[in-house]
């Protein structure tokens, strides 16, 4: 529940957030890179990932409790004013770097899959600028409020389109079950373990949540959830598609809903799916850009920082124009997800080996 009087939201709003920003990726760019990498054990790329980030995570609560505040400022705390400017400008390039690149394969999958005539600018421009940014503008509270609307109705219709087709799966397809073997897929899954970043970026927004507790439970479900989710459909795809042919698939999971018969609503359920994953994917860029200008709010000083909303839309609108084709976007996010892996995983070691040391030294 929001409390209007103090504008912070609770465990299941932040649960809705925390899915929106990671479970909506099964339906971007984000099957192909581990299905190239894991192959038929792609599935299992999200399981060692997700444990790659979770332990993380679990550092950073006690740290959250502790403080009593988010991410940027405990590094503040603990770092200094020079390490903590320097920790949130990585975080705030990391996340717009992310908005900027994603955005653009959105609007691709769009023109690619349902509107082919439509241009580049018109999309990016009705997306980010007519939707998202006013979506941001309106604030974290109202972001959960809508996303807890929005996400369990995704979560539903996401199940029922693996249901509508399980008796098409095929068990089989998923051998060999070690897919490029066992140090490939460790290797693989690690260095790209940044896909679930956000579970450690939505630890700036702690002090939005009214209780630790809240923050706690409501990002545990979400990242479960949707850990749960990237898992089910990978397997899915190799289940349904074949591994051999859902590598030359640009974007499985719109294939999937183009492919859904309901009887008598055969014409109309991929009009439900697209209106379900518009809205889902608005309020996940929403989130990015409010996450993108509260932190170079942070790293300025800069407590306005709604202020910086406009103009980081409209250059994400310009960058994301920058890119050619469809490739040199999936090129850029494969260098952003191995490049932040590393800083994920080992920013909340970091921290918290700072605090006990800091702690013995008191002692």
């Amino acid at each position: 529940m929001i409390k209007v009087s103090d504008r912070k939201f609770g465990s299941r709003e932040l649960f809705a957030i925390v899915y929106l920003s990671i479970g909506i990726k099964v339906t971007d760019t984000t099957p192909n890179l581990l299905l190239n990498i894991g192959s038929t054990a792609s599935w299992a790329m999200p399981i060692i990932s997700g444990i790659a980030l979770i332990v993380p995570f679990l550092l950073l609560l006690p740290l959250m409790k502790k403080y009593e505040t988010g991410l940027v400022e405990i590094s503040y705390e603990l770092t200094g004013k020079f390490f903590g400017n320097l920790i949130a400008l990585v975080l705030f390039l990391i996340i717009f770097s992310g908005t900027v690149i994603n955005s653009r394969s959105y609007v691709d999958i769009v023109i690619t899959m349902y509107y082919p005539d439509t241009p580049v600018f018109a999309l990016l421009f009705l997306f980010i600028l007519g939707t998202t940014c006013y979506i941001a503008y309106l604030g974290i509270d109202n972001i959960g409020r809508a996303s807890w609307v929005v996400g369990p109705i995704i979560l539903v219709l996401s199940l029922l389109l693996i249901v509508f087709f399980s008796k098409n799966l095929d068990l089989e397809l998923l051998y060999p079950i070690a897919g490029p073997g066992v140090m490939p897929l460790i290797k693989g899954s690690l260095g790209y373990s940044s896909f679930f970043g956000d579970i450690i970026m939505v630890t700036v927004i702690y002090s939005h949540v009214r209780s630790f507790e809240s923050f706690r439970t409501g990002a545990l479900w979400g990242f479960g959830i949707s850990s749960v989710k990237m898992v089910l459909y990978l397997a899915t795809f190799v289940m349904l598609f074949d591994y051999s042919s859902v590598e030359n698939i640009a974007f499985p999971y719109h294939h999937m809903t183009r492919l859904a018969m309901v009887g008598s609503l055969a014409n109309h359920i991929e009009a439900v799916f697209l209106a379900m994953w518009f809205l889902g994917a608005a309020l996940h860029f929403a989130i990015y850009l409010y996450l993108s200008a509260l932190l170079l709010g942070k790293f300025l000083h800069f407590k306005q920082f709604k202020r910086l909303l406009l103009p980081l839309s409209g250059l994400t609108v310009m960058l994301g124009l920058l890119q050619d084709n469809f490739f040199q976007g999936v090129e850029a996010r494969k260098l952003l997800l191995q490049s932040s892996s590393g800083f994920f995983i080992l920013l909340p070691f970091f921290l918290w080996g700072l605090d006990r040391v800091k702690g013995r030294g008191k002692k």
